[in-house]
């Protein structure tokens, strides 16, 4: 029978992470729970321990340093595949919510789809609104103008292909896309090839656009992203982040960071196109640090 292992990364949030880990115990379709902390700061190693005793199915590792998000979920990826033997991987912020439903609908489109390698459902916030699920893959140029807070409302049209526009996958009820949200996402271990999916995340990225890169590597590898559309969970967005960078102008930055090392690894962006896109994302970080330091805005 094949088993599905989910990885929850905790940093410095043993709190959201332990009320997560409490409601996956009660999930019957789970035969491992692998906690991450990746090398707290806080007392959260402390606090986690217990949550071994709790349940069989539960194993709490601890990251010597802490590489971000990929980094830490790779950890944990390696261990649910070579010490745990798991078939499928889900890889979950701790502020989600999933339902035992939703696994079995993702998992299901996962293996109905030709060469479907990762899979995910619709995202809700916690008020019920659907938010962000998907990303296209975009050049230099549109990607950058999806950054800024003015022309990603300008051009939206162009910049993300429509729902219903995108290929039907393995179930009536999916879509096949370039990229998916990394709050909740599923892998099928047996549809990558030797090594590469201990290779997933790329590690100079320390947060943020790790979706994207994923969706530049599933092409490479010539695997698809799954989408399920009548399945959802809830994201409380940033609840955890927010413990570690509160601000939105230094969580902009490092999204900043994040994107020109994708535009010039991935996207092999050249000298020229390299400083357009210092300038542009200057511009809009002093945009943002105004309208949040100066007007008091929050979003």
């Amino acid at each position: 029978m094949k088993k599905t292992a989910i990885i929850v990364l905790n940093y410095n949030d043993a709190d959201t992470t332990r009320h997560f880990v409490m409601e996956l115990v009660q999930m019957t379709n789970l035969d491992f729970i692998v906690i991450v902390d990746n090398a707290s700061t806080d007392d959260s190693w402390g606090r986690l321990q217990y949550l071994e005793a709790l349940d069989e199915r539960v194993d709490l590792l601890r990251a010597r340093k802490n590489g971000g998000y990929g980094s830490g979920n790779q950890l944990g990826i390696n261990y649910a595949v070579d010490r745990l033997g798991a078939d499928y991987v889900i890889v979950a912020n701790p502020d989600v919510h999933i339902t035992e439903e939703c696994v079995e609908a993702v998992r299901a489109a996962l293996d109905k789809t030709k060469r479907g390698a990762i899979a995910s459902a619709m995202v809700h916030d916690i008020e019920g609104r659907e938010t962000l699920s998907y990303w296209s893959l975009l050049p230099f140029w549109k990607d950058l103008l999806d950054t800024g807070l003015v022309t990603r409302r300008l051009f939206r049209r162009l910049l993300k292909a429509p729902l219903s526009s995108l290929p039907q996958g393995g179930t009536q009820n999916c879509r096949i896309v370039d990229a998916l949200a990394g709050s909740f996402f599923m892998l099928r271990v047996d549809r990558f090839a030797d090594g590469q999916v201990h290779k997933l995340f790329d590690p100079q990225i320390f947060l943020y656009y790790e979706e994207k890169v994923l969706g530049e590597k599933l092409r490479q590898m010539n695997r698809r992203a799954v989408l399920v559309t009548d399945a959802s969970y809830v994201h409380a967005h940033s609840v955890s982040i927010d413990k570690s960078v509160r601000s939105i102008g230094d969580k902009q930055a490092i999204l900043h960071q994040s994107k020109l090392y994708y535009y010039r690894r991935y996207l092999k962006a050249g000298p020229i196109k390299m400083a357009a896109a210092r300038i542009f994302l200057g511009i809009v970080l002093a945009e943002v640090r105004f309208l949040t330091q100066v007007c008091h805005l929050r979003w």
